[in-house]
């Protein structure tokens, strides 16, 4: 096994398994110093590497006058260009497409027209649907994305703790998925 994937190993044992459902929680998780002191396991390289993806996924730190949809864009591509791992980049991808759709649903609750061609605001495969399908309510992706109609009521009713709610769901499921799917494939490897 090498170095990099015994300290991935490691770093995943010494964190607490999560329940199935977020709202399930028995224990406390991780705290921030218990985190990082766990995260220290990780090469340098690799620390960079985590803070970069936590720049572009984390909504409190894009949500600011500075990151413009354009700049959170051309970051995460850059950021997803960067990562070498094909598990950890469709996880990225998914978070950026699941803004990007969240990004739409904002613009066009403001006013705003279908972005242009050359216009770079979004991420991912789903850019050019939405950019055709502006004016339909799911941008034709409820086919891909069954969520997208409730967040869409959801943001347009203003109940935005609701909406927390849905979208901190839809990761965890995705990221339970992931893991199942992930512990599979180990376990068809070994």
């Amino acid at each position: 096994m090498k170095q990099q994937q015994m300290d991935y190993a490691m770093l995943m044992a010494s964190l607490q398994p999560h329940p199935l459902s977020l709202w399930d929680l028995k224990n406390k998780p991780a705290s921030k110093i218990h985190l990082e002191r766990r995260l220290s396991l990780l090469q340098d390289s690799e620390r960079q590497q985590l803070e970069e993806i936590v720049s572009v996924l984390h909504w409190a730190r894009m949500d600011n006058e500075n990151n413009s949809d354009a700049k959170i864009a051309a970051k995460a591509e850059r950021v997803i260009n960067s990562i070498d791992n094909p598990l950890l980049r469709e996880t990225i991808i998914w978070r950026m497409e699941l803004r990007t759709i969240m990004t739409a649903i904002r613009r066009r609750k403001l006013g705003m027209d279908a972005p242009s061609r050359n216009e770079r605001w979004g991420y991912g495969q789903v850019v050019p649907f939405i950019r055709k399908n502006w004016q339909i309510d799911d941008f034709s992706l409820s086919h891909r994305f069954g969520w997208i109609k409730q967040a869409n009521t959801l943001f347009e009713t203003e109940q935005s703790v609701e909406l927390e709610k849905l979208l901190l769901n839809l990761s965890w499921q995705h990221y339970e998925r992931i893991g199942h799917a992930h512990a599979e494939n180990q376990g068809n490897v070994a």
